[in-house]
């Protein structure tokens, strides 16, 4: 069979890019469970829509192949193209330009007007075979319909088609093209973007960003898809990987809410599991694929409680909260310094504390204080204050001696020396 460039099932592409990309570069050899003509379609097609985003090396082990994106030069995210192959039949494109062009007039129309006219106009020098059947031309309509393209009304017995009007994106520019690059479903936007002429979009290209997190865009689908299930109160069923494994699970849930991390654009969503009474995150680039389920007549009441919780949660970790329903939190507190011309440090504190607090103690000492679930989500951020720490503790005690014990092994590493008791920070 010939090789295609387009898109039949865009899960197992999402799967080579998350390899490829974001779960560390592998080999040919690596792909377990796929076959040798799958790995080279796959990474064909990879190659043809980001070709001068792949690059390569040779280490012992042979070729790894892998994405190279350097978000200092790169205006627009790349990975939208591969929602802008999906593949088609003759008949898909045939009927899509004749139903546009049918409709263009404004009219409504009939489904057997309809018919009639692509069968007395458009295809009247054709062969029988080359006549779109009832059944497909009302599916393509019902497809258009739910896609926004066109509007149906009910005349009687009969229902009436008529094309929606364009759109007006003047004066849009700057805002599509800054929303597709940073918005959760920036996959919209870049869509709309690309319905403006030419000049238009080269005189938008105004946007830099410092930190760029595009990877996230490959599961703008699974985000749509969530975000609809939360505003319609459902659950999803979700069929994810385990983070070391290669085999799958099924999760039910009820989605609440969809964070995003500040640190590496990483999405999750905050889920209520009914079957365990627990909340729980779950990666979006764990998921392989996802179905909307019924309605959760909880949910408002789980949102509620989610809400209580939030203020306990300082990344997206709610293990303490799983056992057995506990909801127990661990208290963290740390005391920093710093001179007179260095306010930034407080304004920094007061900035990023989250759900904590800062409190000045006078004009040259803050402390942060914070009661959460999971204080190791915190630590990684605590440390970025650490030479200006005067005092550290966690109700948790294994944290707070972890926490001096790599302040220690950090200064026999570089100094070769030892800092002595557990408090001493300077």
């Amino acid at each position: 069979m010939a090789y295609s460039e387009l898109l039949k099932n865009l899960d197992t592409l999402r799967t080579y890019i998350r390899s490829f990309y974001i779960y560390g570069f592998k080999r040919r050899d690596q792909f377990f469970g796929k076959s040798t003509r799958t790995y080279d379609d796959e990474k064909r097609r990879l190659e043809n829509y980001l070709n001068s985003y792949m690059a390569f090396r040779n280490d012992e082990n042979g070729k790894v192949t892998f994405l190279s994106i350097d978000s200092r030069h790169t205006v627009h995210n790349p990975l939208y193209k591969i929602f802008k192959a999906k593949s088609f039949t003759p008949m898909d494109i045939s009927l899509h330009f004749m139903l546009m062009d049918i409709l263009a007039d404004g009219e409504k129309k009939s489904l057997n007007q309809i018919l009639d006219e692509i069968n007395l106009v458009y295809l009247k020098d054709f062969s029988a075979d080359a006549m779109p059947e009832e059944s497909s031309l009302r599916k393509k309509l019902k497809e258009y319909a739910e896609l926004g393209l066109v509007s149906s009304e009910k005349n009687g017995k009969s229902m009436l088609y008529f094309r929606n009007p364009m759109t007006d994106l003047t004066g849009l520019e700057d805002a599509l093209a800054f929303f597709s690059e940073v918005a959760p479903c920036g996959v919209v936007g870049s869509f709309l973007y690309d319905k403006l002429p030419v000049q238009v979009q080269k005189k938008g290209e105004v946007f830099q960003f410092k930190h760029h997190y595009i990877t996230s865009s490959i599961e703008s689908d699974f985000v749509e898809q969530v975000f609809e299930a939360i505003r319609e109160h459902r659950y999803v069923i979700i069929n994810q990987k385990r983070s070391k494994y290669e085999r799958s699970f099924t999760n039910e849930v009820v989605p609440l809410v969809i964070y995003q991390s500040s640190q590496d654009g990483r999405m999750y969503i905050m889920a209520y599991r009914p079957h365990g009474k627990y909340f729980l995150a779950l990666r979006f680039d764990y998921i392989l694929g996802m179905e909307t389920g019924a309605v959760y007549s909880g949910f408002e009441q789980k949102r509620a409680e989610f809400e209580e919780l939030k203020s306990h949660i300082w990344g997206v970790s709610l293990n303490q909260n799983k056992k057995h329903n506990d909801t127990s939190t661990v208290h963290i507190t740390f005391r920093v310094h710093f001179k007179d011309d260095e306010e930034f440090i407080y304004q920094r504190l007061l900035r990023e504390k989250r759900c904590g607090s800062v409190t000045l103690l006078d004009g040259n000492n803050a402390q942060f204080d914070a009661d959460i679930f999971d204080p190791m989500e915190i630590i990684p951020w605590v440390r970025t204050f650490i030479c200006r720490i005067t005092f550290f503790d966690c109700s948790e005690k294994s944290i707070t001696r972890r926490f001096f014990d790599d302040i220690r092994k950090m200064n026999q590493l570089y100094f070769g020396e030892d800092l002595g008791g557990e408090n001493a920070v300077q």
